[in-house]
Parts: structure tokens; sequence; C-alpha cells
């Protein structure tokens, strides 16, 4: 055989072999960039859960709020309380 020609053909078959071992390490990587990926928009979804939850919270006192000022507006009146 030709030395040209086996030259040729190792060095070939070590970029295959040198491109498939590249390809199972990052496989590895990709699959735990994207684990780290799902994990962050979990917890951002979770974050977003209890963002919504203290939105109810905060409308439910701003109302209730409201309705006092309403209440001891009526009772100042009453009272004859000027308004500060």
């Amino acid at each position: 055989m030709n030395p040209n020609v086996l030259t040729a053909a190792i060095s070939a078959g070590a970029a295959v072999i040198t491109a498939v071992a590249a390809l199972v390490l990052n496989h590895r990587g990709f699959a735990m960039l994207g684990d780290r990926i799902s994990d962050t928009h979990r917890r951002i979804d979770d974050i977003a859960a209890r963002l919504r939850t203290v939105e109810t919270y905060l409308k439910e006192f701003f109302k209730v709020q409201a309705d006092l000022d309403k209440r001891l507006g009526r009772i100042e009146d009453k009272l004859g309380i000027p308004p500060r």
C-alpha cells in the first residue's frame, strides 16, 4: 500500500474519531445546560406565581383600605370633624 494513501486514511480516521468523541462529550454538556435552563424556568414560574398571590393580597388590602377610608369619612362627617 502506498504510504501516502495509508497516511491519508489514518488522518481521516483520526479526524472521525475526534469528531465523534467531541459530539459525545458535548452532548453531555448540552444536556446539563438544558437541565439548568429548565430549572431556571421552573424557578421563574414559581416566582411569578408568588407575585400573582402577592398582587391578589394587595388588591384586597387596598379594597379594604378604601372601604375603611369611606367609613372613617362618614364618621368624621357625623361627628363634625373637619377633614385634614
